[in-house]
């Protein structure tokens, strides 16, 4: 029970006891297990090696290895590893654990022979957890900790520690004391991003309840006085989606965090546009960033971001990755930092340190967290990594490194359902489901290839040609979804690739009308205007896709004009949307249009009050899929 309730530190205790009252094997195989994944999540990765042991001993399986493999690897225990994932590979033939192979081959060489980085210990760790540093003015480090200083006297029964609170000190880590009183609550505050002046601030406050373990958001102050203004939470999303690490990039202007949204099990990394004093909707972060594992604590240098991710390659936990922003807007594919950055513990929100510049002897300055094994939890680091003056090889060694290094693309989707309130489609979501029976197409060429969803509603296929591929997703009662994939050119690659891709499907409804967003005409006009040909290209191209689908096209107008002209001219718009579609592609016997004139108001206002915000939303054009006859 205080396993499932996420009380580790006491699920520990019980389960321990529990371990030793049983002489039942698959029972005791069942709570070292559950030992094994409790002191994982309090960072005590050394007890848990020695549980999942037990665990593979008392009961083998795949899972079993697979769970020993995997922390044997957070130890740093690499040639043990390796061996575990080569066995794991030959018996599964999944291509995952063949790379964990090779990353478990090169962790081990580059833990003997790299020697290009120094990492210390700042003087202001303790036995409590002390994590996501954050440069403040020209003196100070901001991080966030959850010792005894902590405000209020709540526990994180995760833990059994205080809430975490932020925390200032001087640039040597000897003298440290609370941040300011607005900021720091009796809740959980960490994870500070600042504006480049620092009279904004950003950071992520959790909140925990006794009906669930924790609910994040970012929030947001101002100090215009030298004072910091009551902090307000930024609403990215709805009440129960969890959010933070708040990052800014592009001189302030974009906002960069993680969240799990959208259905998702993960973190992934959104973003938000600054607009006016306000923010954009959040978007998701490109594909090559994001993964079925989690992203989180992104930090930004210049046009350089560094984030935390397990789904990408690595070398334990969380690894440090970083991506750059391309001219053309696009983020390259993700580098790991490497050892010893980069161990088998979780290793994350690394920052460099204001205004640094690369020169002859140093590459780069900063600071990390990391929970690696040192006798505490989380700690901060400062690293210097020296500058590397490579051996230079010959031509022959060249192409022969070359002809013989071969890398990998694979696609990987994920499906899910977006869940509306009432199965209303024009409402708004409240939920995303993984969808796990359907059908992939997957074609390029002349060729098609065909994927099923497993039961995590995923699909994972491995790109043969360079050629773009063209995904086409299935599910029963679903309208169809499509995306076509640009593939990189194999001999551009760097290290296997993973792009991850994912399918929101919408439920078919039959016989209700669906409003087109953005589809308004000038007044006493039918004709489309430029800003409606967006939308109704993208009904064109579900309706392509979905070629078994006939609908009926309505059109409204607001309440001005006699009825019987307002029927006309609505019958005359629901007829040059129907040109339109027929023009890129959709057949006439698919369509149906019908004017519905002044009979159906979206807004039901008082004609002579209406604003002409209203009378344009009246304006519109809907849709409505028609059942089979």
């Amino acid at each position: 029970m205080a396993f499932e309730y996420k009380q580790f530190v006491l699920a520990t205790e019980l389960l321990e006891n529990e371990f030793e009252a049983t002489s039942n094997d698959q029972v005791k195989a069942r709570k070292s297990m559950l030992l094994a994944k409790a002191f994982d999540m309090i960072e005590e990765y050394g007890e848990a090696l020695q549980w999942y042991d037990i665990a593979d001993q008392y009961y083998n399986s795949d899972k079993s290895s697979i769970d020993l493999a995997y922390s044997l690897k957070r130890n740093e225990r690499y040639k043990d590893a390796e061996q575990r994932f080569q066995e794991i590979y030959q018996h599964t033939k999944e291509i995952k654990y063949l790379k964990e192979v090779k990353i478990c081959s090169t962790a081990w060489m580059q833990k003997k022979n790299v020697d290009n980085v120094r990492i210390e210990s700042l003087a202001f760790n303790s036995y409590y957890s002390e994590y996501s540093p954050c440069y403040f003015e020209e003196d100070f480090i901001l991080f966030s900790s959850d010792r005894e200083s902590s405000t209020g006297n709540k526990v994180y029964k995760w833990n059994d520690s205080n809430f975490s609170d932020i925390f200032v000190s001087d640039r040597e880590g000897r003298q440290e004391y609370n941040f300011d009183a607005l900021i720091n609550t009796e809740h959980n505050e960490g994870t500070v991003c600042f504006s480049k002046n620092f009279e904004e601030i950003f950071f992520t406050r959790c909140f925990s309840s006794e009906e669930r373990d924790q609910h994040c958001k970012i929030y947001y102050s101002q100090r215009p006085n030298g004072f910091w203004l009551e902090p307000e939470a930024l609403m990215f999303f709805d009440d129960k989606t969890n959010f933070g690490h708040p990052c800014l990039i592009e001189n302030d202007s974009v906002l960069i965090f993680t969240a799990k949204a959208g259905g998702s099990d993960n973190y992934d990394l959104y973003y938000s546009v600054k607009i006016g004093n306000g923010w954009s909707e959040a978007d998701i972060m490109p594909s090559n960033i994001n993964t079925e594992g989690d992203e989180k604590f992104p930090k930004a240098y210049g046009d350089t971001l560094y984030f935390a991710s397990d789904g990408h390659i690595g070398y334990g936990g969380l690894d440090i990755f970083k991506s750059i922003l391309l001219d053309d807007g696009s983020w390259s594919q993700p580098v790991n930092m490497g050892w010893p950055i980069n161990g088998g513990a979780d290793d994350f929100d690394l920052v460099i340190e204001p205004n640094f510049s690369k020169n002859n002897n140093i590459a780069l300055k900063g600071l990390f967290s990391s929970s690696r094994n040192t006798g505490n939890r989380s700690d901060i680091f400062s690293f210097i990594q020296f500058a590397e003056k490579p051996e230079i090889p010959d031509e022959e060694v060249v192409e022969e490194i070359m002809e013989t290094q071969s890398f990998d693309v694979y696609i990987s989707g994920l499906v899910v359902e977006n869940i509306r309130e009432n199965g209303d489609p024009n409402a708004k979501i409240i939920e995303a489901i993984k969808l796990n029976e359907g059908r992939v197409d997957i074609s390029y060429e002349d060729t098609i290839a065909f994927e099923k969803l497993n039961e995590n509603g995923r699909f994972l296929y491995k790109a043969k040609s360079e050629q773009n591929h063209t995904i086409v997703v299935k599910t029963k009662d679903h309208l169809h979804k499509q995306i076509i994939v640009t593939i990189p050119p194999f001999s551009s690659l760097k290290s296997d690739t993973t792009i991850n891709l994912r399918f929101v499907m919408e439920r078919i409804v039959y016989d209700t009308e669906i409003i087109i967003s953005n589809i308004y005409y000038d007044f006493n006009k039918w004709d489309i205007r430029e800003d409606a040909e967006a939308p109704l290209d993208s009904l064109s191209e579900m309706l392509k896709l979905n070629a078994q689908l006939k609908i009926e096209l309505g059109s409204h107008t607001d309440c001005r004009g006699e009825d019987q002209y307002n029927l006309n001219l609505s019958q005359k718009r629901a007829q040059s949307v129907m040109n339109y579609l027929n023009n890129k592609g959709v057949g006439e016997d698919r369509l149906k249009a019908i004017g519905y004139g002044e009979t159906k108001f979206a807004i039901d206002c008082e004609c002579n009050s209406c604003t002409e915000e209203e009378h344009q939303a009246n304006r519109r054009t809907t849709f409505k899929i028609l059942k089979p006859e």
